[in-house]
């Protein structure tokens, strides 16, 4: 079995692993090396002007490798000679000589390596270990003390110094937060990294190693909660996470080797150095968009409101989870979720190879996931899919695509949006062009057809529990479902996802709730049911091929009876929760509490400028660009939550949904009104500057007043929040007034605000 991909993939992911164990770990001539590694640091490390070795990290991601090697060769398939100089292709050689390869496929990763940083690292500064930089003298060994600067500061010719400190990832504390940089005693320090790197050890232990899907799986997720912190380069990506370089470096290497071995003259292997041929795109960026979001959660009656429009929400999670798994898995993709740049809010981005088994693949994805969608919900939910090839131009600096040379990476994301725009102008083309007679004749009126309580849609609907005493309530099945999924969403700390193509018997009757999204299978446990030594899942006698992923813990080893699993982690805005004292979620006359319920919509301003032009020219990279997509879904997905967890919060306010920028929030009208100042202020402190700012606008209404008239309300409102003074944004609408965030005018009119015990005054217009 040839098992080149895989070894491509893991040393890509693991090249520059060397830099955080060299952060934590003495200098080199201190450090008792391995004999080995240490006779072949001439042939790994480029020496400098000096005379002395740059980038020594190779030497400690070759001596992270070896300590690990036994754990490695656990893999199925992936038994290596660590130094067998028959072949130089080991995971070993083509990690560790990505900075002076001597073979074809090590100089490949070297190519991926400048593909993902956006910079030719032969030409740039070998890394430097004293100096000055942000006006603070680092001293010597400056990359052990720069920490991860915020992605956010240089956006839009902003000159801000906060950065983030070194902590394993999570969600709980506010310590998460950059702070302002003003001395070298605010940065980092070997202890600092010798701590992190230890723990980081310990979980390596435990992955997975029964097969190299779930290895490799387990391992981008240990890596994201380890290295999302740190620096990737201390001297032109101090504002690029070593996660988010790692993670697009293996999928431009997979990439390029899957493209590679389709069209072998397309590349010019030369001087140990790796080129393209002229015109050549061996890359795409794949885009994909789920619009009618908005009107599918919105579109509901009063009835079964508020767990349905949760269970939507957490559905709408799920179906592009779904959608991505399908991609991924394709027997002529096989792809991983480190090809995904970004995924949250309704959209994902991905890196894939050009070919010609990849393109047609995913055609046929896209009519079978179009097709499964208007069968699944008759035209309320479209998914766009398209792509743009390209090639990143080592010489200039720039993205080739198209009929286009050097362009700025904005472009190619500008191009890939509007091609998305255009497929929304051709809603279900393939469905309208194979099912078109169908379509079109007459329909047979079912007598036994109702009218469905929550959407108000009318079809072959079926009963489900009401609280009216005699009365029943009909909804589509499909809604059902989401109902149902609100029910029990209060008690799910666990997804896992079924990779295989058969149905899963064993998951299924032990999961606490299974629902399929175009195809896929998803199964919800609570903590208790996968983790006590009683619990009924311990039974299971065989859950292969799984995805165990934790909603809202980083802590995510969570050991099931199964092969071929993967483990990892998600951030879900709104998983809990405000519960009625009988532990139910909280209906929306609960919320309101015999007052007036509050629904909220905010999101950032000037999002799609921020990540066509934001960054600086010289921070444009993919590296960079999936930082900044990770700090947004960090925010808007993990973080949240802690906000909504506040005591201010949790039993009056919940988040129904929140994804890429966007906040949807339901709750008594006066703490909903709190909670958006808490999001700002938060958000504020998260970016560390005003001029990036978020608005939002809020809807008062009765109880029982419909929801989705509701929360369009709310968002004119917000719209009415966008265009105050004359669009300047960063604004928030209530009462049908809008004010800009700060002291003179939000701080002016919360002096006023109203109190609990007064929850109405005369002149106040609510519905």
């Amino acid at each position: 079995m040839d098992n080149t991909r895989e070894k491509i993939y893991l040393a890509a992911l693991l090249h520059d692993i060397g830099k955080f164990y060299q952060r934590a770990d003495g200098s080199f001539s201190e450090r008792k090396f391995d004999k080995n590694i240490k006779t072949m640091v001439d042939y790994i490390c480029p020496q400098k002007e000096n005379g002395a070795f740059g980038y020594l990290h190779s030497a400690w991601t070759l001596q992270f490798l070896e300590e690990v090697f036994s754990k490695i060769q656990q893999i199925s398939g992936l038994k290596d000679n660590l130094y067998d100089a028959s072949n130089p292709d080991s995971i070993f050689q083509l990690a560790a000589y990505h900075h002076k390869p001597a073979t074809e496929l090590q100089a490949l990763i070297s190519l991926a390596d400048w593909w993902s940083a956006g910079i030719d690292r032969r030409v740039s500064n070998l890394e430097k270990e004293e100096g000055e930089q942000n006006g603070i003298n680092w001293g010597k060994q400056r990359y052990k003390r720069i920490p991860l600067y915020s992605v956010f500061n240089k956006i839009n010719k902003g000159n801000f110094q906060y950065a983030f400190g070194l902590k394993p990832l999570s969600i709980d504390e506010k310590g998460f937060f950059p702070s302002d940089i003003k001395t070298i005693s605010d940065g980092n320090s070997q202890a600092k990294y010798a701590e992190l790197w230890k723990s980081f050890k310990e979980e390596f232990e435990k992955l997975p190693t029964d097969s190299f899907e779930g290895f490799a799986e387990s391992l981008m997720f240990l890596l994201k909660k380890y290295t999302w912190c740190i620096p990737s380069n201390t001297t032109d990506m101090a504002n690029v996470s070593l996660f988010d370089h790692l993670k697009t470096t293996a999928a431009f290497a997979d990439s390029l080797y899957l493209y590679m071995q389709e069209k072998p003259d397309d590349f010019v292997f030369n001087n140990n150095r790796l080129t393209l041929k002229e015109g050549v795109r061996p890359v795409i960026l794949l885009g994909g968009d789920l619009s009618g979001i908005q009107k599918f959660i919105y579109n509901i009656a009063s009835r079964k409101a508020a767990v349905s429009l949760k269970g939507r929400s957490f559905y709408l999670q799920l179906l592009i989870d779904s959608i991505i798994q399908r991609i991924i898995s394709h027997p002529d993709i096989e792809a991983t979720l480190a090809h995904v740049v970004y995924s949250s809010g309704g959209k994902f981005y991905m890196i894939l190879p050009n070919t010609i088994k990849v393109l047609k693949a995913i055609l046929e994805l896209k009519n079978d996931i179009e097709a499964d969608i208007w069968k699944q919900h008759n035209g309320q939910l479209i998914v766009n899919i398209d792509y743009v090839p390209f090639a990143y131009n080592v010489k200039y600096k720039g993205l080739d695509f198209d009929d286009k040379v050097n362009q700025a990476i904005g472009e190619l994301w500008r191009t890939l949006a509007d091609k998305l725009a255009f497929q929304k102008n051709q809603k279900f083309k393939s469905v309208l062009l194979n099912e078109y007679e169908n379509l079109f004749k007459p329909q047979d009126i079912d007598e036994d057809a109702k009218v469905c309580a929550v959407t108000g849609i009318e079809g072959k609907c079926v009963a489900i529990d009401s609280k009216e005493k005699g009365e029943k309530t009909y909804v589509l099945p499909v809604v059902k479902k989401q109902v149902e999924l609100g029910n029990v969403l209060k008690d799910v700390d666990y997804v896992i996802t079924y990779r295989g193509n058969d149905v899963h018997a064993y998951l299924n009757n032990k999961a606490k709730f299974q629902i399929s999204c175009v195809g896929v299978d998803n199964y919800l446990f609570d903590q208790k049911e996968l983790v006590d030594n009683e619990a009924d899942f311990r039974t299971i006698t065989s859950a292969d091929v799984c995805r165990v992923k934790r909603i809202n813990q980083t802590d995510f080893f969570i050991p099931i009876k199964g092969n071929s699993c993967g483990y990892g982690f998600q951030f879900y805005g709104g998983n809990k929760q405000a519960k009625s004292s009988n532990g139910d979620n909280k209906t929306f006359e609960e919320l309101a509490k015999d007052s007036y319920l509050g629904i909220l919509r905010m999101d950032v301003d000037n999002l799609g400028s921020i990540f066509i032009q934001g960054l600086p020219d010289e921070d444009k990279s993919f590296a960079a660009y999936s930082t900044l997509s990770f700090m947004l879904d960090y925010f808007f997905s993990g973080y949240l939550n802690t906000i909504r967890e506040n005591e201010n919060f949790k039993d009056d306010v919940n988040i129904l949904y929140s994804g890429g920028d966007d906040v949807f929030a339901v709750g008594k009208w006066n703490k909903l009104i709190e909670f958006a100042e808490a999001i700002r202020e938060n958000f504020r402190k998260f970016v560390g500057r005003d001029d990036i700012s978020i608005s939002g606008g809020i809807a008062i209404v009765d109880d029982k007043f419909p929801v989705a008239k509701a929360a369009e309300m709310a968002g004119e409102a917000e719209d009415a929040a966008k265009k105050y003074k004359n669009s300047a944004k960063n604004a928030f609408n209530m009462f049908g007034e809008s004010v800009v965030w700060s002291k003179e005018e939000y701080g002016y009119v919360k002096s006023y605000k109203l109190t609990e015990s007064l929850p109405l005054k005369q002149g106040l217009r609510l519905y």
